[in-house]
Formats: structure tokens, sequence, C-alpha cells
């Protein structure tokens, strides 16, 4: 009975763990707010774990344009594999791929986290903004941009 159930058990996980290989791409509404002004372009860095967040070495990078701004606010549609991921944004004002800081190290462009505000002046802690996305995702995953300068 133990080695049926065993047997069982590990024939699901195979197929769970197959159904992510070639899972198509699910199409998700996002909405941006507090964007500043209409300079430049979004950038949402897609992270696996919690290593590649600390190292800022996302698995992915989606470009989000500013065209559609109104208000303050953009609101988009992008493409993921199943998955849970936690989602970073930038508000590249100079379009220059990365996060501009003055002298002491401060932020001077937008920055944003998947339905997470973060106040504080450190990161965020990885599991603070995780989402899961599957084919039922239907809710628009929330970013809310913070400019410290």
């Amino acid at each position: 009975m133990k080695n049926s159930f065993t047997i069982i058990l590990a024939g699901y996980l195979i197929y769970i763990s197959l159904s992510f290989v070639n899972s198509p791409t699910i199409t998700f509404p996002i909405i941006i707010k507090n964007i500043r002004n209409a300079k430049g372009r979004l950038s949402i860095g897609v992270f696996k774990d919690a290593e590649s967040f600390e190292k800022e070495k996302p698995y992915k990078i989606i470009i989000v344009p500013k065209k559609e701004l109104v208000g303050g606010t953009v609101k988009a549609k992008i493409e993921l594999e199943p998955g849970v991921y936690a989602l970073s944004i930038l508000d590249d004002e100079n379009s220059d791929y990365k996060m501009e800081y003055n002298m002491v190290g401060m932020p001077k462009e937008g920055f944003g986290f998947s339905n997470y505000y973060h106040g504080g002046l450190s990161k965020p802690n990885f599991k603070q903004f995780l989402v899961f996305i599957n084919s039922s995702q239907k809710s628009p995953i929330l970013f809310n941009l913070r400019y410290i300068l």
C-alpha cells in the first residue's frame, strides 16, 4: 500500500513538473500608478528567487512604454509563464536601463514592487512582493511607484 502511494505521488509530481516545461504564457493586466512624468520608459524586472533579486539579476525584463500614460497611471498587459515571481519596476526616466542614484546612494528615479508599497529605505524582503501567475489570473497586478528625490 505504501509503495503504491509513493508511485502515485511520484507520477503526480512528474506530471506537475512537466506541465510547466512547455506552459503557454499567460497574458494578464497590470496597473502602474504615481508616475511623475512621460519621460523614458517603465522597466519590470521579473525575479524567480531571492538570490537573483539581491544580485539585481532578473530572469526577464519587460519594457512598458509610457505612451498610454493618463493622470499618472499606465494600464497595460504583460505575459509570463505560469509560476511564482517577484516583480520590481523602475521608472527609467533617462532610458539607460539602470537605476540612477545620487552621491549618497539614494534612488533618483521611481521604483515599485508587485502588489506591495515599500516605504523603507532599504530593499524589501523578496517574499513581500511575490505574485502567483496562473491561468485564472484575472485581477491586475498593481505597482505604486515611489520617488525619494
